[in-house]
């Protein structure tokens, strides 16, 4: 009799154990579009570091950079059906399925980097968590891609009317679709590892992305000017598929996400310390850089208005509740 209650207690504690996460394995396919060596290469890299050693390798990450496991869409799709157990996407993509994220991509919609800190980390968290998870994703933290400008082949753009005529690679979003047209400019969206052939073989003449991105990604090499209209703040996610996380237990969940908002502190400062250099790295590679005037901003700005007021009733779910939230969060954050 004690034989066999000495099993059941060995056989009880073996099954607590295991359910209770702490031999538990299980592995993280995350991918990004980001190149490696980029700052987010690098932090999903100490985030990888992070996780596996805070896990004594229970968890393990497998980083896939690079646009390995295609563009962004096709990587989103991979995520939400549990292909794909996380990634790196920005806030651009991620709108295809998160309707509401378009509207952090209205034009000039943030006056500084400080102002959207302030509304997206103080005002907006909880509701953009809510709104991932309800399409099938984990939201961990906010990263980004920066402040998006244009960069040509054959000549430069200093206003909006240098744009006619030249084809534009435009991410997929019908925002950024939105501001291109008002622009005047029939944007031809491609997938981030097709940008560079396109721009090679002269499917298009220009893009616009940051100038980290631009080098990160090699697009320097096919265009001669760049300029600094700075006018999509373009946030990033880092995010895991709910259909694997609602597969993990309560010790794993807990480690994957590091304490919510500070798994990866550095994510958006790595990319601000470097845009500096990133600028003179494009002139030193023979790009002409022009920082436009007030005056040259005026139409791109008056254009990026129209887009505001087009799109916010348009684009669907919560979008104009949050429009209206982010305006009452920038009175409060100040500029």
């Amino acid at each position: 009799m004690f034989l066999k209650q000495l099993k059941y207690l060995v056989c009880v504690s073996i099954t607590l154990t295991i359910s209770g996460g702490l031999f538990a394995q299980t592995t993280v396919k995350l991918a990004t579009v980001a190149p490696e060596g980029s700052p987010w290469a690098n932090e999903l890299a100490k985030i990888k570091k992070k996780i596996e050693s805070e896990s004594q390798g229970q968890i393990k990450f497998k980083i896939y950079p690079g646009g390995q496991m295609g563009g962004e869409n096709e990587i989103l799709q991979q995520v939400i059906r549990g292909k794909l157990q996380g990634a790196g996407l920005t806030a651009g993509a991620l709108a295809n399925t998160v309707k509401e994220l378009n509207v952090l991509e209205i034009p000039y919609l943030f006056n500084s980097y400080a102002q959207a800190d302030c509304v997206l980390d103080e005002h907006l968290l909880e509701d953009f968590r809510k709104l991932f998870e309800s399409k099938g994703l984990i939201f961990v933290t906010w990263a980004e891609n920066g402040y998006r400008s244009i960069g040509t082949k054959s000549a430069p753009v200093k206003k909006p009317e240098d744009l006619k005529g030249i084809k534009i690679r435009i991410q997929e979003s019908p925002v950024h679709i939105a501001y291109w047209k008002q622009l005047g400019v029939s944007g031809i969206p491609i997938a981030i590892p097709e940008v560079l052939p396109s721009l090679q073989t002269g499917v298009v003449e220009g893009f616009d992305n940051t100038p980290l991105f631009t080098l990160a990604a090699e697009w320097q090499t096919a265009i001669k000017y760049f300029t600094l209209t700075r006018h999509i703040y373009q946030p990033a996610a880092i995010l895991y598929s709910k259909k694997y996380w609602d597969t993990l237990n309560d010790e794993q969940k807990k480690t994957l996400m590091g304490e919510g908002n500070k798994l990866a502190p550095g994510a958006r400062q790595a990319v601000r310390s470097i845009e500096k250099n990133m600028i003179a790295t494009l002139k030193k590679a023979d790009v002409q850089v022009y920082e436009p005037s007030a005056s040259d901003l005026a139409g791109f700005k008056a254009a990026g208005n129209a887009v505001a007021t087009q799109v916010v009733g348009k684009i669907g779910g919560q979008s104009k509740q949050i429009y209206d939230k982010i305006q009452k969060a920038k009175a409060a954050c100040g500029g």
